[in-house]
């Protein structure tokens, strides 16, 4: 199999990829074998862009959240697990103060806010508020019975808030991107038709701090063993015939990327700023959106605790219909080539 193209993409999240991008590792990596490392970005095709989401590009990485990937083997693109990473980051559900939603106490009867992307095959954001409800239920000792899911429609697509271009680690989602996510449940919040939100990270942060919001429940809480309710895995995953066929390639790749995590144990201040170029936040106010473990957790594994963890999220997909329960998720999870990156290390 023979490669001159090797394909990333990533969430604007923090990962051991913006460390290795932004770097130049990777690229500097495969140079000497006359392999172009690009971004998605790099190219003006919408097809591209859109195998953020679908896994069809041929020959590529991404590192980003758990949704896609999981959709998209549902429906057939043949992609492979290759490691787990678990972030801390703030997340919550909020209410406008005048709203006296509170705390666990004011929520039943009130009317949540449940996103709908009506241009888009891959509704990652609906899931992921459904995840974050759940939990926050779960913690009020509530249902989904106890309170109204409130529909706010989308029309538009995740794909035209896409950002191209061919700047050194270029990532299809930027701050411009992120940010937009919300603006819709933000209006429904501000209108009064809707009484809580959910959001985290970059987002939560800055929503929080511009509009004032009341913290209902706090989510955030650090990794813990068998903890399968709280936090979105970010999941790394590359071409199912890449891994098949050329283990040595992938190997390198994740050698990079495991590289990451140290480095970012000695170069706080760097990564604060990658973050921050990253997710589109001022560097100052990373911490508000993650926290400051967030520089020792850029390691990947598929240790136990976190395919637990990924497992319970691939069956609320499949609870929630997102996927159809046909999926083999055993058969995704490759964990070869992150022992063979171990090695390359030493």
């Amino acid at each position: 199999m023979s490669i001159d193209t090797l394909w990333f993409t990533r969430c604007p999240a923090p990962t051991a990829a913006s460390v290795a991008i932004r770097n130049g590792w990777l690229a500097d990596e495969f140079r000497p074998d006359g392999i172009d490392v690009r971004s998605l970005a790099s190219s003006n095709d919408r097809a591209v862009h859109l195998s953020h989401y679908n896994h069809t590009q041929a020959n590529s990485f991404r590192f980003g959240g758990y949704v896609p990937p999981f959709v998209a083997a549902s429906r057939g693109s043949d992609l492979k697990v290759l490691g787990v990473a678990w972030p801390d980051r703030a997340a919550a559900l909020y209410a406008l103060p005048e709203s006296g939603v509170r705390g666990p106490q004011d929520l039943r009867g009130r009317r949540f806010s449940l996103p709908r992307r009506l241009n888009d095959d891959t509704d990652w954001w609906r899931a992921l508020v459904l995840a974050g409800y759940r939990h926050a239920l779960h913690l009020a000792g509530l249902s989904f019975d106890d309170v109204e899911l409130v529909e706010v429609e989308i029309r538009r697509a995740y794909a035209d808030d896409a950002v191209t271009g061919s700047g050194a680690g270029q990532s299809l989602w930027g701050a411009r991107s992120q940010f937009a996510v919300q603006r819709e449940e933000v209006r429904a919040l501000m209108a009064g038709e809707v009484d809580v939100l959910y959001s985290d990270a970059a987002m939560g942060a800055i929503l929080d701090a511009f509009l004032g919001l009341t913290t209902v429940i706090d989510l955030a809480a650090p990794e813990r063993e068998g903890d399968t309710q709280h936090g979105h895995p970010l999941v790394l995953t590359a071409s199912g015939a890449l891994v098949d066929e050329r283990p040595d390639i992938v190997a390198r790749w994740l050698a990079r990327l495991l590289d990451a995590d140290a480095w970012a144990r000695n170069n706080v201040e760097e990564m604060r700023r990658i973050i921050a170029v990253d997710t589109g936040l001022p560097e100052d106010f990373v911490e508000a959106a993650y926290s400051d473990r967030i520089y020792g957790q850029l390691d990947v594994s598929l240790e136990p605790g976190r395919v637990t963890l990924l497992r319970a999220k691939y069956d609320h997909l499949v609870d929630g219909g997102f996927i159809p329960p046909a999926v083999d998720f055993d058969a995704l999870i490759v964990p070869g080539p992150l022992a063979a990156a171990r090695a390359l290390r030493g």
